[in-house]
């Protein structure tokens, strides 16, 4: 199921004219990179989305913030209930939709409804409910005596603009107004990274982060078809960077950071003592450490 959702998700993508790059085939935090415009989309494809835990989450929710792009999770269940196309989910602070909501979302028709622990929720304008209120002369504590809540409920409605979906279908029912927000998925505001993710570490890996950090560049370690993800400073350049001696997995990683290198506009760098005849810059251990600024190695991979 998952390999026909994967799919399912890039014809959506590609329909909407996003540029794709799959990249199941390696094990990674993320199943599609997606770019339009602007958005990097990182998702990850889940049919029982109960498969989602908390390490999953950050590793993709810090890669997404290192790409400046958005997390989602695409899935079609949880243990108990099909996901509903008229609904956005939430598990870790990461959105969650089902491939025919995707595919809506990405024609305009978002939905308004959102859910959190269990819980159906809306979003309303919270300003044009204040508006609304005090053009009728009433006060929160009037208005909350119409719908059957507490003085206190109208005032987080009115700063938070969240609200339950029984109780905003009551509200737009007596103010006689949509005051509704469509969610977007494409508005999720992740600030920082948080580092207690434990990842195995080779030497290898080890030492490319050590030197890494010796020239100047600001690294980030993931789950990823790059096993770094290092930037530039001045230029805030970012560097897709393959950390192996495997060969195997070398090769499905390196076609994987081509397109994604491609489609994002980053650098690419294997760090190997064993890759031959790969499409990309193959930089030895031994080569790296002689590097002693980052000017130096960033001509490297401009060349």
């Amino acid at each position: 199921m998952k390999t026909s959702l994967i799919q399912k998700a890039i014809n959506v993508l590609e329909d909407a004219h996003f540029r794709v790059s799959d990249c199941s085939i390696v094990r990674s935090c993320f199943d599609i990179l997606a770019r339009r415009d602007d958005t990097i989309l990182l998702i990850k494809i889940l049919p029982n989305i109960e498969g989602l835990n908390h390490k999953s989450a950050l590793e993709l929710k810090n890669v997404a913030v290192v790409m400046s792009g958005i997390p989602l999770i695409i899935g079609d269940h949880t243990k108990n209930s099909i996901l509903s196309p008229d609904v956005i989910y939430t598990r870790y602070d990461i959105h969650v939709v089902n491939i025919d909501a995707f595919a809506g979302i990405l024609s305009g028709r978002i939905p308004s409804i959102y859910s959190i622990r269990g819980n159906y929720c809306m979003r309303i304008d919270s300003r044009l409910l204040s508006n609304i209120r005090k053009k009728l002369n009433m006060t929160q504590e009037e208005l909350a005596y119409q719908l059957g809540v507490s003085k206190q409920s109208i005032y987080r409605y009115e700063s938070s603009g969240r609200i339950s979906l029984n109780i905003a279908e009551k509200l737009m029912e007596f103010l006689k107004e949509d005051i509704m927000v469509p969610s977007d998925i494409f508005t999720l505001e992740i600030n920082c990274l948080e580092n207690e993710i434990s990842t195995f570490m080779t030497d290898l890996k080890r030492m490319v982060l050590r030197e890494f950090k010796n020239i100047g560049l600001d690294t980030s370690l993931t789950n990823a078809p790059f096993d770094i993800l290092a930037r530039e400073r001045e230029h805030h350049e970012k560097i897709l960077t393959i950390v192996s001696d495997d060969r195997e997995g070398l090769k499905r990683k390196v076609e994987i950071i081509k397109d994604i290198s491609e489609i994002t506009g980053c650098y690419k760098v294997c760090i190997s003592n064993r890759a031959r005849d790969l499409d990309v810059l193959v930089i030895r251990p031994k080569e790296l450490s002689e590097i002693k600024e980052v000017s130096e190695f960033m001509e490297l991979l401009v060349d």
